[in-house]
C-alpha cells in the first residue's frame, strides 16, 4: 500500500521538502520516518541511503541524539522547558502550542516517561505547586477533556482574561510550527486551520468536495477508488485537529468513512486518516 501511495518522484519531492523545512543538507532515519514509510523507500530505491543521494542530499548513519534522548533527559528537565513555555504564553502549553513556541524537546520524552499529554500536564502541575511556581488556574490540568494531545484554545475553554506578571492581560495571539507551504505560513493548531489546509490539497490527494456542513460528518466528497478505471467512491469525512478529537467527541465511526487531521495520534483507528502533516510534505511547497 505504501510503495503505491508514494511514487519515486514524491519520494524525492518529499525528502527535499524535509531537508530545506530544517535547513539540512543530511537527513537521518529519524527525520525521514515520520514523513515517508521506510517501505516505500525500500521499494523504489532499495534502501535509505539511497534515496536521499537521488534528492541531492545525503543521509546520516547515526543519529547519537536520538538514541540517548531519554538517558539524558530527567523529569526537572522536562517540566522546566514546560515551565519556561508557560511563563511565554501565560498558562501551561498543549502539545503543539509547546512545539510552537520553541519547546526544547520531542514527544519522545515526555510519552516515555510520563504517557499522554494530559498525563505529563497533571505531573506539571505538581511538579509546580511543589516548586510554589502555580499562577495559572489548575482547573485547565484537572480535566483531560480540555488538554488533551493538541487541544486547542477553544477546546480548553481558558477565561478570556489570564494573569500574568502581576497584570491582567488578553492571551496571546498563536501560531502553529512554521510551514510556509503556499501561502500558509503556519501549521494548523485547531480544526478551522485542517478545514482550509484540506481544501487547498484536496484536488491532489484525490478528493472531490460535494458539500461542507455543521453537523455531523463536516463533508460529504468522493475519493478516487481506482485511478486506472477512475472509479470514485462516496466518502463521509470528519474534520478534526487531531484524529483522537474524533473518539473524544462521541462520533460514530459507522457514520463517516474518513477523519482528515492535522496530525494522527490514534492508533489503531477503525476509520481510514488523513494526516495532512505528511501529505503535503509529499507536495511541492510552492
Amino acid at each position: 500500500m505504501g510503495s503505491q501511495r508514494h511514487s519515486k518522484e514524491s519520494i524525492i519531492q518529499t525528502l527535499q521538502n524535509v531537508a530545506a523545512r530544517l535547513g539540512k543538507s543530511t537527513l537521518s532515519k529519524r527525520e525521514v520516518q515520520p514523513h515517508l514509510p521506510l517501505s516505500s523507500i525500500s521499494y523504489h530505491f532499495g534502501n535509505l541511503g539511497t534515496a536521499p543521494n537521488a534528492a541531492g542530499l545525503k543521509v546520516a548513519v547515526q543519529d547519537p541524539a536520538a538514541v540517548s534522548e531519554r538517558f539524558r533527559v530527567d523529569d526537572n528537565d522536562l517540566f522546566a522547558s514546560l515551565w519556561e513555555i508557560e511563563k511565554k504564553i501565560g498558562y501551561p502549553p498543549n502539545l503543539s502550542q509547546y512545539r510552537a513556541n520553541g519547546g526544547s524537546f520531542s514527544d519522545v520524552p515526555f510519552r516515555r516517561r510520563l504517557g499522554r499529554w494530559a498525563s505529563t500536564l497533571q505531573h506539571y502541575h505538581k511538579w509546580k505547586v511543589d516548586r510554589g511556581e502555580v499562577h495559572t488556574n489548575p482547573s485547565n490540568v484537572a480535566d483531560p477533556s480540555k488538554v488533551g494531545d493538541g487541544a486547542t484554545l477553544s477546546e480548553r475553554r481558558i477565561e478570556p482574561l489570564v494573569q500574568f506578571g502581576g497584570q491582567i492581560r488578553r492571551p496571546p495571539q498563536l501560531y502553529g510550527e512554521p510551514i510556509d507551504f503556499r501561502g500558509l505560513r503556519h501549521a494548523p493548531i485547531n480544526e478551522q486551520g485542517v478545514v482550509y489546509l484540506f481544501g487547498m490539497v484536496s484536488r491532489e490527494l484525490g478528493f472531490s468536495v460535494e458539500a461542507l456542513q455543521q453537523g455531523f460528518p463536516d463533508c460529504e466528497g468522493k475519493y478516487l477508488h481506482d485511478k486506472s478505471r477512475q472509479l470514485w467512491a462516496k466518502a463521509r469525512i470528519e474534520f478534526e485537529f487531531l484524529a483522537s478529537h474524533f473518539r473524544v467527541h462521541g462520533h460514530n465511526a459507522d457514520e463517516c468513512d474518513i477523519i482528515v487531521c492535522w496530525e494522527n495520534d490514534w492508533e489503531d483507528c477503525p476509520l481510514r486518516v488523513v494526516e495532512l502533516k505528511k501529505e503535503i510534505m509529499r507536495l511541492p511547497a510552492r
